[in-house]
């Protein structure tokens, strides 16, 4: 995979960030007329960390402006959970996709293209989904989308699967990975801190083979953060 390959796969998986998040947005909720000043600022590193946490941010923000107050929190609550189950199926897709582009070309650009997609879907939708989450647990005000505790397991349970898929599609791009069912069984086998050696068993493993920690971070958010906290609130918290 060329440097070139990935700038390029990074500008097409923002577009593509952006174009969901606004095809998902509850356009028919809004109200409101236009603010003056729509665009409401932080969070500005994360366009190059994570597009899918930037875009969402930007979107979560107009709804908030543009929607009546007492539909807020309804609106807010639809857009979250469809782009929950959107991104899961997104995962799930760009998985077959790669693990059979990597079976039967794993040289082409488009597999080595989709291979970079992936990897940026890793860092971008694993940072989402920790920051999120764990926002979700730590923070002592009301929720803003009103969830209730179950809505939120389900949530987080959707989640912890498409780690699996994106993660799997990442893993292609790895050096130590010599077919498509090594990529999953690595994805299957790395979810905790005491079996990433099952990513590091060979004297190829280079510096990018870090890139397991990723989906540790993201599994361990959910996992330990996120399930535990939900179980032990009250039904509306």
């Amino acid at each position: 995979m060329t440097p070139g390959v990935f700038i390029l796969s990074f500008i097409l998986y923002g577009i593509i960030a952006y174009t969901t998040k606004r095809m998902l947005y509850p356009f028919d909720k809004e109200q409101l007329p236009c603010p003056i000043a729509d665009w409401q600022c932080g969070h500005e590193h994360t366009l190059i960390v994570s597009p899918d946490y930037w875009w969402a941010f930007r979107f979560k923000s107009r709804i908030k402006g543009r929607i009546p107050d007492d539909s807020i929190k309804e609106a807010l609550k639809s857009y979250v959970e469809t782009n929950n189950k959107f991104n899961l199926f997104s995962s799930i897709a760009l998985a077959i996709f790669c693990l059979a582009l990597y079976f039967y070309t794993p040289s082409s650009l488009l597999s080595q293209t989709l291979s970079a997609i992936a990897i940026i879907r890793l860092f971008s939708r694993s940072y989402e989904i920790a920051y999120a989450f764990g926002c979700d647990v730590f923070q002592k005000h009301e929720s803003a989308t009103g969830l209730e505790k179950g809505e939120r397991i389900r949530l987080a349970l959707f989640s912890y699967f498409e780690i699996f898929f994106y993660s799997a599609a990442a893993y292609t791009a790895l050096p130590t990975i010599d077919s498509a069912s090594e990529a999953v069984t690595l994805a299957l086998n790395v979810g905790t801190l005491t079996n990433v050696g099952y990513a590091f068993g060979e004297c190829r493993a280079s510096f990018v083979t870090n890139i397991v920690f990723i989906q540790v971070f993201a599994t361990l958010s959910l996992v330990v953060l996120s399930l535990a906290a939900y179980l032990s609130r009250n039904e509306n918290a």
